[in-house]
């Protein structure tokens, strides 16, 4: 279930903005303020919070530095109805992940819902990553060549993955999965169905596994 936090002053927009995520199955809590917000995460724990940037009192990029400390991986993006190059600039710089323009329509609010906690959990197992680790599993060509099949592929049974990785011995090949996903790499899902992790798909865009 992921977990939106809304600190917008009117009311209006407010109240639409959360029947359209809960509609899309999301938990939403709404504030009228930044103080509001601080203190409702002083409470729970929010995959994501919309801040507007102009409110009574603090405004949403002064509440930032506020949220970073209480949820250092929650991803924030700033409501504004008057965006520049300048006010998108100060924002991200103060910590936002992203600036978006009033009035928006529901698909421009989900994707960028979306892209921005996704973008905050890569960069949470990106800290989380030991180097040594991955560059061991990475050392060998068949696992090489395995992170690039479930980067093309998205998801693959064993024996596919098997046949396309071309290997034959399928206790050798499973030793070199458990390296993978030792190296939090490489995971099975709910179907016992191999999938790269956002590490995985991290160090996949970032390296040449030629």
């Amino acid at each position: 279930m992921v977990n939106v936090l809304i600190a917008e002053d009117d009311y209006e927009l407010r109240r639409n903005m959360a029947d359209i995520l809960q509609l899309e199955g999301y938990q939403v809590t709404d504030v009228d303020s930044a103080e509001a917000a601080i203190a409702a995460c002083e409470r729970h724990n929010y995959d994501i919070a919309l801040l507007d940037l102009v409110m009574s009192g603090m405004t949403g990029v002064e509440a930032i530095s506020n949220l970073r400390q209480l949820n250092p991986f929650m991803a924030v993006v700033i409501l504004t109805a008057y965006a520049t190059v300048d006010t998108a600039v100060d924002a991200m710089k103060k910590g936002a992940d992203n600036v978006m323009t009033k009035p928006f329509n529901s698909s421009v609010l989900i994707i960028t819902i979306k892209r921005s906690i996704q973008e905050k959990l890569l960069l949470k197992t990106t800290n989380d990553i030991d180097p040594d680790s991955v560059y061991a599993a990475l050392a060998n060509v068949l696992r090489r060549e395995t992170l690039k099949q479930l980067g093309t592929h998205k998801q693959l049974k064993f024996m596919d993955l098997c046949r396309l990785v071309g290997v034959a011995d399928h206790t050798k090949f499973n030793f070199h999965l458990r390296q993978l996903k030792k190296a939090g790499l490489v995971m099975q899902n709910e179907n016992k169905i191999y999938i790269l992790t956002n590490t995985g798909k991290f160090v996949l865009q970032n390296h040449n596994l030629s």
